[in-house]
């Protein structure tokens, strides 16, 4: 095992200077061939040596250092281990998103003190006795269970040891000879790194043992961590394309504006014009006059001053210069642009206000119309323009935003107003000013990503030495077809959800034909005789969150969103996404950002917000009735009843047994996920925060987490399988919900089908630990596997966009009956496969453990009777507040009245809570006819069901039914 440390010169370049690692045994050092001058090739990579060696190397976010390491640029998988300890901090001790604020603010007043503490003649400290921030912060009792995740702040939580990283800005400020000549400090800082990320490590590694018990959760982080990306000399074709059509977009664009400048300067000396024009008497005239001075000699006639920016301009136009002799700086976020496009809404000029942002101004005669779409008028209290306060003729309107009413827009040319251009409401007296917005809009993806594109750390086979690469001769030669690799600095787990995070990849979107430079994912391509095999997991954590509700009945598609989980398909239009898309007539793409929000625990305000950004041209009143009526029909309504059950709950909507479920979790005093029982971050557990204290992030937690759970499961499963039968696959990147393998082009068949296996065995598993001992087929199998040369999300996927014109030919996209049929022989996976004996899994040496589900303990420590299960169930169902005062009236009548006994000695009749319109009927002791249960004919004759002692019983052909009236199914 090597605790390890890596620094490089940003400055010069991102390939390593030197690197220090520790054993048991000895310390080592590497410094870089280049930087002892006895090379002058800067791209210099750390041998560890014998790549089949196996090792663990431990660092703090040891991607980083992974990616300067030799023999991981190879197609073949090193047995070298990767375990970093910013992730495993992360799991046990790390904070959520709306946390940070408060620990920076908490960090700021710490520091603060022990400052006065050595300063105790210091004024600040009357300023913070004063003040309230100690009291604060005793309150505030999880602040001292976290902290960030740099190795300097864990080094302080953990171990309560300050640490100097400015030595570290050495790197970046000393060119080769002053990092010689600062030698021994440097690496003894270096050094001082990896001391302290083996004494952090530990004391992390038992706590997230801890944590996260199950071997799962920590086998699947060598592979998370192990991921490659193979690229070719395109990559370079690539950026260079991206990098000239952004340029030659931008530059088409400029022009324009350039142009439309030089034509309202003609009217300069025209004030009649420029004062009674709507849009060019926004603009600053003033300062056109021309400093002179004296002459050289005495008869000399004066002469303009030097050093003058643009004499004789209006000021409007010199502030688009930054410096007096540097170019124009003009572009579609400049403020002056709306006006020299001369933009208007609904035919309405724009005015730019300080108070209100871009408004447009409306003759009062005609404001009624902007009224009654409940677009309320501006009124300037606190504008610094007089003329728009003064102005008594007309009304002025903010244009609307999508963020709602309260936002303001700052740019009318940002890519969310392109629908307004494309129906004429946004529109301009200049045909180009619909081009230049759509220009704009095709290159922000490229301006927002060029830098961490451009940055990737991209070795090519002429970078490494012939003994470092296993690659045949054939594929070195210097042309496209070169081989690379990039490394991707995975943080596997850089979450509190335990989420993997990576800035390039994981966030790269998918290639659109409008914007510059998102084919990227596009250019990840597989060498000569491999390919890419893969899946994406099929509404991952929808499909999670629907089992954790029908495990109230033990059965699949017990509840509404379970139900429709399973039989709705995204063909027909009856899945969740596209029923909710229909009823808010919005996008599936969009209804599912909504749905997600929803299930994560977001709230009403958050529903108002993304139904604005959908539709920015709908009131608030009609947004805020839309969200209010849908989430009162999927979530319910929140009732607070503690004679039916102890905590607040959801009841009568079609999602209202998930929630509770979800809320159940989150509540717990050490909340655990369902399957392989991970713990949450002790930030977050309910002794350390308030009561009800960040719930929706502990409910995002609870499914996200989860969904984690999915992929480790996952992974570890095909680890199993590849190495069983043989296959020649490695792990090549995994997002979230989709997973792909770079598999030899022989195995391709077989690796689709372990990956079919893995998924059977994660979905079973996950079912089996909610008590759901059975699966259905909809749900066991990918609905497809796809086999690809390049990575991207659909197989059918062209990748055209503005910088690549030239379309990639399709994959293979194959379901599970295909397999079976058609690919059988290719696919199967041989029980006589003798296994490769170094590689072969040992699970003879694994003892088994059961362990009892994390549901079936919380069912035990609930304790509650039958009777009390059911009347929740049954509060749950009630949508109205009739249903529930007389279920409240029977839960109050005398305890006689509930188990009242018979002349036999049994209990009353147990209550079955299916419902179809809803309502409630009787259960017989014994299992009876669904049909009979229910007074319908909607399901299959000859089956039965019934509930006893505490468990849904099912005869043969007993099906469920009737949940989706909500929804609009029959």
């Amino acid at each position: 095992m090597l605790a390890f440390d890596t620094e490089v010169m940003w400055k010069e370049s991102p390939f390593a200077v030197m690197a220090c690692a520790a054993t048991p045994d000895a310390w080592y050092v590497w410094l870089s061939p280049w930087l002892l001058g006895e090379t002058t090739n800067e791209r210099q990579l750390i041998p560890l040596g014998d790549p089949t060696k196996e090792r663990v190397i431990v660092g703090h976010n040891v991607g980083y250092d992974r990616a300067r390491i030799l023999e991981e640029y190879n197609l073949k998988q090193t047995r070298n281990s990767f375990l970093d300890t910013m992730s495993l901090h992360v799991a046990v001790n790390g904070m959520c998103s709306q946390q940070r604020p408060t620990w920076m603010k908490h960090k700021k007043n710490r520091e603060l003190r022990d400052k006065i503490a050595k300063e105790t003649s210091n004024i600040e400290l009357v300023e913070l006795l004063n003040s309230n921030v100690l009291s604060h912060e005793e309150e505030e009792l999880w602040v001292e269970r976290s902290s960030i995740n740099s190795l300097r702040d864990v080094a302080k939580f953990h171990l309560d040891v300050s640490m100097d990283k400015e030595v570290r800005d050495s790197f970046g400020d000393l060119d080769r000879e002053g990092i010689l000549g600062k030698l021994d400090e440097l690496l003894t800082y270096c050094a001082a790194d990896v001391a302290v990320t083996h004494r952090v490590y530990q004391i992390v590694f038992p706590n997230f043992l801890q944590v996260c018990p199950h071997p799962v959760s920590f086998a699947a982080l060598r592979h998370l961590s192990s991921v490659i990306l193979p690229v070719n000399k395109t990559w370079d074709s690539y950026i260079a394309n991206a990098e000239a059509t952004y340029h030659r977009l931008s530059d088409a664009v400029q022009e324009r504006l350039v142009s439309l400048t030089e034509q309202a300067l003609e009217i300069k000396g025209e004030p009649e014009k420029w004062s009674t024009d709507p849009w060019m008497q926004q603009l600053d005239w003033s300062g056109q006059e021309i400093k002179m001075v004296k002459g050289k000699k005495k008869n000399d006639p004066p002469r303009p001053a030097l050093r003058q920016k643009k004499p004789g301009m209006p000021k409007w136009y010199k502030d688009l210069f930054p410096k007096v002799d540097g170019p124009i700086n003009l572009s579609v976020r400049t403020r002056v642009a709306p006006l020299l496009l001369r933009l208007s809404w609904d035919g309405y000029p724009l005015f730019w206000s300080d108070e209100y942002g871009w408004t447009f101004r409306v003759p009062r005669a005609e404001a009624d119309k902007f009224v009654q779409k409940q677009m309320p008028p501006c009124h300037f209290t606190d504008e610094a323009d007089a003329k728009l306060q003064e102005d008594s003729k007309n009304v002025y309107f903010k244009l609307p935003h999508k963020d709602g009413p309260t936002a303001r827009c700052a740019n009318p040319m940002a890519k969310s107003y392109l629908p307004y251009f494309e129906n004429g409401t946004l529109s301009s007296e200049y045909p180009y000013a619909k081009e230049a917005l759509e220009m704009n809009a095709s290159c922000s993806y490229w301006i927002s990503a060029r830098d961490r594109i451009r940055s990737q750390l991209v070795v090519y086979e002429d970078d490494l030495p012939l003994t470092a690469t296993d690659t045949s001769a054939e594929n070195t030669s210097k042309d496209d077809s070169t081989m690379g690799f990039i490394l991707p600095q995975v943080i596997p787990m850089g979450t509190i959800t335990r989420r993997a995070v990576e800035n390039t990849w994981l966030t790269a979107s998918n290639a659109k034909k409008n914007r510059v430079g998102s084919e990227l994912k596009a250019m990840v391509r597989a060498p000569p005789g491999y390919t890419f095999v893969g899946a994406d997991v099929d509404s991952e954590e929808l499909w999670i969150a629907s089992v954790v509700g029908d495990a109230t009945f033990r059965i699949h598609g017990g509840n509404a969103i379970g139900f429709m989980t399973l039989e709705g398909t995204k063909a027909a239009g009856t899945d969740l996404h596209s029923r909710t898309a229909s009823i808010l007539g919005i996008t599936r793409n969009d209804a599912k950002i909504f749905n997600y929000g929803r299930i994560y625990g977001a709230g009403l305000k958050f529903a108002a917000t993304l139904l604005r950004q959908f539709n920015p041209s709908l009131s608030e009143k009609e947004t805020m009735t839309t969200a209010s009526k849908l989430y009162a029909t999927t979530k319910g309504t929140k009732t607070n009843r503690k004679v039916l059950h102890k905590r607040p709950f959801w009841r009568g909507g079609t999602e209202s047994f998930v929630f509770n479920k979800l809320e159940e979790f989150a509540e717990q005093e050490r909340p655990r996920t369902p399957v392989l029982g991970a713990g949450i971050t002790e930030a977050l557990m309910g002794r350390f925060i308030s009561k009800g204290g960040y719930l929706t992030s502990r409910i995002n937690w609870a499914i996200q987490s989860s969904g984690v759970d999915y992929l480790h499961l996952l992974i570890v499963a095909m680890d199993y399988l590849v190495r069983r039968f043989n296959i020649d696959a490695r792990l090549a990147i995994t997002v979230h919900d989709e997973i792909r393998y770079l598999v030899k082009d022989h195995d391709k068949y077989r690796a689709a089908m372990a990956l079919q296996v893995a998924n059977l065995w994660t979905r079973a598993m996950f079912a089996q630990q909610v008590g759901i001992d059975d699966l259905p087929q909809s749900c066991a199998f990918f609905s497809a596997v796809d086999i690809d040369p390049v990575l991207r999300k659909e197989v059918d996927m062209d990748c055209i966009t503005p910088s690549n014109p030239i379309p990639i030919p399709p994959g293979e996209s194959i379901d599970i009956m295909t397999l079976l049929e058609e690919k059988s022989a290719e696919a199967k996976l041989d029980q006589s496969t003798v296994p490769d004996e170094k590689n072969r899994p040992r699970l003879e040496d694994i003892p088994y453990k059961p362990r009892k589900p994390v549901m079936q303990e919380l069912r035990e420590k609930e304790s509650i009777s039958t009777e009390e299960e059911m009347r929740f169930i049954r509060a749950q169902i009630v949508s109205d507040d009739l249903g529930l005062r007389e279920l409240l009236k029977e839960t109050k009548k005398p305890a006689a009245t509930t188990t009242k006994t018979r002349a036999g000695g049994g209990r009353a009749k147990s209550v079955l809570p299916y419902i179809s319109q809803p309502k409630l009927l009787p259960a017989q002791r014994e299992p009876m006819l669904v049909a009979e249960a229910m007074g319908t004919n909607r399901f299959r004759t000859g089956g039965t069901i019934g509930f006893e002692k505490g468990k849904w019983e099912f005869g043969d052909g007993a099906r469920i039914g009737g949940w989706m009236k909500t929804w609009g199914r029959p």
